[in-house]
C-alpha cells in the first residue's frame, strides 16, 4: 500500500510505498519523522497497483522486486513495523 506522511510537529511531508495495515479497519503502522523522531500516521493510504498486471500489487503473483527502487533501502529504523518485531522484508 502507499501512504502519504506529514510531521504534526514540523510539518514534513513524505510518501512511502511501505505502508501496512495493522489489523482490520483503517488503522496503519506509522513512519517515524525523519527531523523530529515522533511516530507518524499517514493521512492518506492507496492501493499500490501492479506495473506489470494492472491488479492490486500486495495481492498479485508477479514478481515483487519491480515494485521497489533498489536504490532507495527501506529504513526500517523509521518503520513502526520494523520496530515493533514484524519487520516489512
Amino acid at each position: 500500500m502507499y501512504g502519504f506522511f506529514e510531521c504534526s510537529k514540523c510539518k514534513s511531508k513524505w510518501e512511502s510505498a511501505k505502508v501496512y495495515p495493522k489489523n482490520f479497519g483503517n488503522q496503519y503502522y506509522g513512519q517515524e519523522c525523519k527531523s523530529c523522531k515522533i511516530m507518524c500516521q499517514p493521512y492518506r493510504v492507496e492501493e499500490t497497483m501492479c506495473s506489470l498486471c494492472g491488479e492490486v500489487a500486495r495481492t498479485c503473483g508477479c514478481d515483487k522486486t519491480r515494485h521497489t527502487d533498489p536504490n532507495k533501502p527501506h529504513r526500517s529504523d523509521l518503520c513502526e513495523k520494523c520496530r515493533s518485531g514484524n519487520r516489512c522484508q
